[in-house]
């Protein structure tokens, strides 16, 4: 399977959706697990070491009709960084994750050099 990221409008009415019980799932050795809409995994939110952590019992993890993907593990950073449809894009283009990384990487430096370029009342 070359899936790298599922909706849950795909996953969730599939065999997948045995990941919702789980938090994620193994398929031919690729671990895949569930996002909400800033990448943080169902896991993050549910831990309370985490700058995720959603709290106990205050709200859901992922809240009613909010995002929650299937994401190859190796691209949830990515999904962090550019965000869900900067991510869905290019995997729709066909990029690989060593791409995806580098696109990262060029996306943190533009925001490190806007930064530097801003004065102390945040005009340029």
């Amino acid at each position: 399977m070359n899936a790298v990221i599922m909706t849950e409008e795909y996953w969730a009415n599939s065999q997948f959706s045995v990941a919702r019980y789980y938090g994620g799932l193994t398929i031919g050795g690729k671990s895949y697990k569930i996002v909400n809409k800033q990448g943080a995994t169902i896991f993050e939110l549910s831990d309370p070491d985490s700058p995720y952590y959603v709290g106990d019992g205050v709200k859901k993890a992922i809240e009613p009709g909010e995002p929650a993907d299937l994401v190859l593990e190796e691209w949830i950073p990515i999904y962090k960084k550019l965000g869900r449809e900067r991510t869905i894009e290019c995997v729709k283009q066909g990029m690989s994750v060593h791409e995806a990384r580098k696109l990262c990487t060029k996306v943190r430096s533009n925001v490190h050099k806007t930064a530097k370029s801003c004065t102390k009342d945040g005009k340029r």
